[in-house]
């Protein structure tokens, strides 16, 4: 299995910084190669994986990889984090995360901040989407969901992204060999959770 690796979008409609934005590694050799399996038996039940720093959890169908990557923009420094896992160079999972200013999100549009790192996803990826809507995570914090299509690459998109205080979460979902199975996407977005970590007391 070749890495995949993806370096997601770094925008914001109140501010402009670089982007930089890649899709899987998916080769053309193994769209058309299709063989008769015999029926496998019930897979057992993923672990959810933990970013204790990320303040979540979230059921990959394998262990992610972490990357790093850290932009210079008008407000100062911000570091991306992702967790990526690749299966068969046709199929990826990424979830990730990171923080502005608190001030920023303060004063600026939430909904339009969303809006906005929908938009330089589509423009980057080249791709249009099919479905959109609005989504709460644990019923207080604004996010949006939407499914989309890359023509050019084959690459069929599904995204979701929640604001939660200052921190951009970014959950998305990649094939290139049809659509997305709602089964896959209710187990990976419908896993993700928050998690509280407990802070270290001072010994006395």
């Amino acid at each position: 299995m070749r890495q995949i690796i993806f370096l997601l979008v770094w925008t914001s409609l109140l501010f402009s910084c670089n982007s930089d934005t890649t899709v899987p590694d998916i080769k053309e050799s193994t769209r058309t190669k299709i063989s008769k399996k015999k029926k496998k038996p019930v897979p057992k039940a993923k672990l959810p994986f933990y970013s204790e720093k990320g303040g979540f959890s979230i059921v990959f169908p394998d262990t992610p990889k972490e990357n790093k990557h850290v932009t210079t923009s008008e407000i100062g420094q911000i570091e991306l984090t992702q967790y990526i896992y690749g299966k068969n160079d046709t199929h990826a999972w990424v979830a990730s995360f990171s923080d502005y200013p608190e001030r920023m999100i303060q004063l600026g549009n939430k909904e339009q901040l969303l809006k906005g790192i929908k938009y330089r996803i589509l423009e980057d990826l080249r791709a249009k989407t099919s479905i959109e809507e609005k989504v709460k995570l644990e019923d207080k914090y604004d996010g949006l969901s939407f499914v989309a299509k890359a023509k050019k690459r084959d690459l069929n998109i599904s995204y979701k992204i929640f604001l939660v205080k200052n921190r951009v979460y970014q959950l998305s979902m990649y094939s290139s060999v049809g659509p997305i199975e709602a089964q896959d996407s209710t187990v990976f977005f419908g896993s993700f959770k928050l998690i509280k970590t407990e802070k270290k007391k001072d010994p006395s």
